[in-house]
C-alpha cells in the first residue's frame, strides 16, 4: 500500500500536536514552581499560641519539594523564619535544628517551637505542614506571615497572609494522644489474653487413638457375619 503524502504530512502533524499538548503541561510546572496555602491562627501576645500551617502541591510529587519557610514579616522585613527541611525531616530556627515529631526545641526571638508540636502530612503531589509555636515576646499587631517552598529545581513560590486573630491558639497535646493509643493497645491486649485464657483448648487429635480405630475397623471388616 502506497501512502499519499498529504496522508503523511496530516499524521506527522497531528502526532506534533499530540506531543506539545503533552509536554506544555511539564514545561509550565517547570517555570512556574510549586502551588503553595497558608494561614496563621492565634494570638500575638506573650505567652500565647499561633499555629502556622502551610500547604504545598508540586508537579511530579510532593518527593521534588526541598524547603518550606514560615516567616514572620514586621514592617515588610522577616525578622523570625521557620525553615523546614523536606528530605532531612528537620524543623529550623536559624543555627537550631530538631527533627518533626521529636520532643525538641528551637527557639527564636519571637517565636520558640518543639519538634513533637509539628505535624507533616503527604500525599501524591501534596505536602502539609502544621506547627504550633509559643509566642516569646509581643508580636506587632500589623505583622505578617509569609509561606514560601522551594522545590529541587530551585524554584520558589510564596504567599503571605495577615493572623487570624483568635482561632488555634489551644496547639495539640501530643501526649494525650499517645498516652491514649498505648492504653487502648495495651488494654486491647490484656484483655485479649484474659478471654484466652477462660476458653477451653480444643481437643487435640491422637496418632494413637487414629491408628487404633482404624485396626478396629479392619477386624470388624474380617469377621464373618453369623
Amino acid at each position: 500500500m502506497r501512502w499519499k503524502p498529504g496522508a503523511t504530512t496530516a499524521s506527522a502533524l497531528i502526532g506534533a500536536a499530540i506531543v506539545l499538548s503533552m509536554a506544555a503541561p511539564a514545561a509550565r510546572a517547570a517555570t512556574e514552581g510549586p502551588r503553595v496555602g497558608g494561614s496563621a491562627s492565634g494570638q500575638l501576645t506573650q505567652g500565647a499560641r499561633l499555629v502556622l500551617r502551610i500547604d504545598v502541591a508540586e508537579v511530579g510529587g510532593w518527593l521534588g519539594l526541598h524547603r518550606l519557610d514560615l516567616s514572620l514579616l514586621v514592617g515588610g522585613q522577616p525578622v523570625e523564619t521557620i525553615t523546614y527541611d523536606v528530605e532531612g525531616q528537620k524543623l529550623a530556627i536559624g543555627e537550631q535544628e530538631v527533627f518533626a515529631g521529636t520532643g525538641g526545641l528551637v527557639t527564636g526571638s519571637y517565636l520558640r517551637v518543639s519538634g513533637a508540636q509539628v505535624v507533616v502530612t503527604t500525599g501524591g503531589a501534596n505536602l502539609s505542614l502544621a506547627a504550633t509555636a509559643t509566642v516569646l515576646r509581643s508580636i506587632p499587631s500589623d505583622a505578617r506571615f509569609m509561606f514560601a517552598a522551594t522545590d529541587d529545581a530551585g524554584l520558589t513560590s510564596s504567599v503571605t497572609r495577615p493572623l487570624q486573630a483568635g482561632k488555634g491558639g489551644g496547639g495539640v497535646s501530643w501526649g494525650a494522644v499517645i498516652a491514649t493509643v498505648c492504653v487502648a493497645l495495651l488494654g486491647g491486649a490484656f484483655l485479649g489474653n484474659l478471654f484466652a485464657s477462660s476458653r477451653r483448648p480444643p481437643p487435640r487429635l491422637s496418632v494413637y487413638s487414629s491408628i487404633q480405630r482404624r485396626m478396629d475397623e479392619e477386624r470388624r471388616a474380617q469377621t464373618p457375619a453369623p
